[in-house]
């Protein structure tokens, strides 16, 4: 937990990973403590631009044992390092842990996670021993299901040494379906990250890594970096006089005009909905916005005017559903060629939207934009309300993250609705 990283020892690792005679999975791996890095300069960047949440993390360790989360084809996917004060879970930041991902850091998971993974592989394990008798477990891989949702892939083998490979959902050990990522519903099916990604865009991902790493290298060359996060190291990267380097940002974090985080009394105008059902995600979506402009609906209401289908989900394009379940007071669009400055824009209307992605959609309720004068490079973030993970106490279901706006639109054409008052 007190792991000294040093930028040399860095270098050389990544050096050792570019030998011509090595797989390509491997070339493209990233090391555990180049990542580690990577995790740490953006939360400090974070802190640095003074988004609320992140001050929350002062003094806080980032364990250097992450937990690693693969692709359903196998490859290592993420790196998931827990930020801790003492036992207490604070969050979590995701970063990448192959170059093709592109992007060096994913999300920023806020409070702890709210699936349990040892919990999970006994209750599938016991779904498997009744429901697939005669079979024995060959191997199990914590994977990324659908983006960015997690999984449990088992692969089973009888007798006959017939073998089936199953994906369960971690959080509420439900049976997935392996589809296509071009599905047009919004649900519950799983497929690969990389495996649908195209090859020049695996090709342009690298790339836009190794540039980002020289960047990081060039800021932390002079000094030690430890885990504990110190005011101290936000000082060190942020003096502009020594690295020629600062921030610029604009961000709102909340719709409401008065709310106050230092009042207790204060409250939020945009509230989390987990989902009920395990292809709910569309329609606890719209819950969490409708509930913003005042209409309250069960998730069971709501379902039937976005068009959801059992086992299948809701068609991309709800629009209809939110203008019929308001009446028609509020203006829906499908967007579907949506970018972060319309993202943006929404949000300075102080109107959420819905983010939707193959499999799944979540409401996004925030930005924050930051500028590396030095570098050039800019983070783009939204902040989502998932209403994944599904947990059998509702109030406990769902997680609300900082997302980089091109953890996902790197390998696909985001869908998103826009609902807003006329």
């Amino acid at each position: 937990m007190g792991t000294k990283h040093r930028i040399k020892k860095t270098e050389k690792k990544i050096k050792g990973t570019t030998v011509g005679d090595e797989s390509q999975e491997r070339v493209n791996q990233i090391p555990v403590d180049l990542a580690y890095l990577h995790g740490i300069f953006s939360t400090l960047k974070n802190m640095a631009a003074g988004i609320y949440h992140f001050k929350l993390w002062t003094g806080a360790q980032v364990a250097t044992n992450p937990q690693k989360i693969f692709d359903i084809d196998g490859t290592l996917l993420f790196f998931d390092f827990d930020v801790k004060r003492g036992k207490q879970v604070l969050g979590t930041i995701r970063t990448a842990a192959n170059k093709m991902v592109g992007t060096a850091v994913l999300s920023f998971h806020l409070g702890p996670k709210l699936w349990d993974e040892k919990t999970g592989r006994k209750k599938i394990a016991e779904i498997i021993k009744k429901k697939f008798s005669g079979y024995v477990t060959k191997n199990q891989l914590l994977v990324c299901y659908s983006y960015p949702k997690i999984g449990l892939m088992v692969t089973i083998e009888n007798k006959n040494n017939e073998t089936k490979t199953l994906i369960f959902d971690i959080a509420d050990y439900s049976l997935i379906p392996i589809q296509s990522k071009d599905n047009k519903y919004e649900g519950a099916y799983a497929w690969s990250y990389l495996g649908e990604m195209e090859e020049k865009k695996k090709k342009a991902n690298i790339s836009k890594f190794d540039e980002r790493t020289k960047s990081i290298q060039k800021i932390f060359k002079d000094f030690r970096l430890t885990s504990k996060i110190r005011q101290r190291e936000i000082n060190k990267i942020f003096d502009i006089s020594k690295l020629k380097f600062k921030i610029n940002i604009v961000k709102e974090l909340q719709f409401c005009t008065h709310y106050n985080y230092n009042e207790p009394a204060s409250h939020h105008c945009f509230v989390l909905h987990a989902q009920q059902v395990n292809d709910y995600c569309a329609v606890a979506t719209c819950q969490m916005i409708l509930c913003y402009y005042r209409y309250f609906y069960s998730q069971d209401d709501i379902a039937p005017a976005l068009g959801y289908s059992s086992g299948s989900g809701c068609p991309f394009d709800q629009s209809p559903g939110y203008e019929s379940l308001s009446n028609n007071h509020i203006d829906s669009s499908y967007d579907t060629s949506p970018t972060w400055e319309k993202a943006r824009d929404q949000i300075r209307l102080l109107q959420p939207l819905k983010s939707g992605i193959p499999g799944h959609a979540r409401a996004c309720a925030g930005y924050s934009y930051i500028l590396e004068i030095f570098t050039g490079i800019s983070d783009k973030q939204l902040y989502i309300y998932d209403p994944w993970p599904w947990n059998s106490d509702l109030k406990a279901g769902g997680a609300i993250y900082w997302e980089d706006w091109d953890s996902y639109t790197s390998y696909i054409r985001l869908k998103s609705i826009a609902a807003g008052l006329p």
